[in-house]
């Protein structure tokens, strides 16, 4: 019975830590060049989808700190300044998380309007702390391109997040009723 119970947590261990070890895979996806031929492709910004979707759906799941970790872990893989993606995801969703309610539980397209405007406020944020730290006003082409790939790709890997949120939801019920059952 003891073997049980301990396989049951660190299952509900591994569940509940998902979408951190996702942001953080996304990040290595995120940081690997797409390329054809000589033409590299803007990849979405992958990493604050994680960020964004479980902020919005289950802010217990991705909490400030994983949030800066994920965005910290994406500075140091791709050589940016340190603290540029953790500041920004950490202010988008603090912006955002003040109106929750008005795109959690409204439909995908409410969600996905939410998502359109996080991402502005992060590339704005991007955009301001690179002007700032460059002492020029940066070009925004690229920044601009990366933004709209990632809101077009958000709607597919959402839905994945559904699938995993939903997942992980099952399974938390069923080590709570297991749990319950054995006291």
């Amino acid at each position: 019975m003891a073997g049980f119970e301990v396989i049951q947590r660190v299952r509900a261990l591994l569940w509940a830590i998902s979408p951190l070890l996702i942001g953080l895979l996304f990040v290595m996806i995120y940081a690997a060049p797409l390329r054809i031929g000589s033409v590299t492709i803007p990849m979405p910004l992958l990493p604050f989808m994680a960020i964004y979707f479980w902020s919005m759906t289950n802010p217990s799941v991705m909490p400030p700190p994983a949030i800066f970790m994920i965005g910290l872990f994406q500075d140091f893989l791709t050589g940016g300044p340190v603290g540029l993606w953790a500041l920004t995801y950490l202010l988008s969703i603090a912006v955002l998380s003040t109106q929750r309610e008005v795109f959690v539980g409204k439909g995908r397209s409410a969600l996905w309007a939410g998502f359109a405007l996080s991402i502005l406020i992060a590339s704005l944020i991007v955009w301001l702390t690179a002007w700032v730290s460059l002492g020029a006003v940066p070009r925004a082409g690229k920044l601009g391109v990366e933004m709209v790939v990632t809101l077009i790709a958000f709607v597919p890997v959402s839905r994945l997040f559904a699938m995993v949120h939903r997942a992980t939801s099952q399974s938390r019920r069923m080590v709570v009723n297991s749990t319950m059952a054995q006291s």
